[in-house]
């Protein structure tokens, strides 16, 4: 994770997506902050009845998009 993106991070409004195999999934998150800085490390809000969800306890991978408006 490129450091300076925990800078940017902000009350709003976030894409989170996950893959599981050749699938893709998003949803919408209002709630990501910083947890550490070394690891860089965030925690975000995932409802587990998504979809998302599952693909991320699958692959253990996750993107955070923010969108700006």
């Amino acid at each position: 994770m490129d450091k300076s993106a925990l800078f940017k991070i902000s009350y709003g409004m976030y894409v989170v997506t996950s893959k599981s195999k050749e699938k893709i999934n998003g949803q919408i998150a209002n709630t990501l902050f910083q947890i550490t800085s070394e690891p860089a490390t965030v925690a975000v809000s995932i409802n587990k009845q998504n979809i998302t969800h599952e693909y991320i306890e699958e692959s253990g991978v996750f993107a955070v998009s923010v969108i700006s408006e």
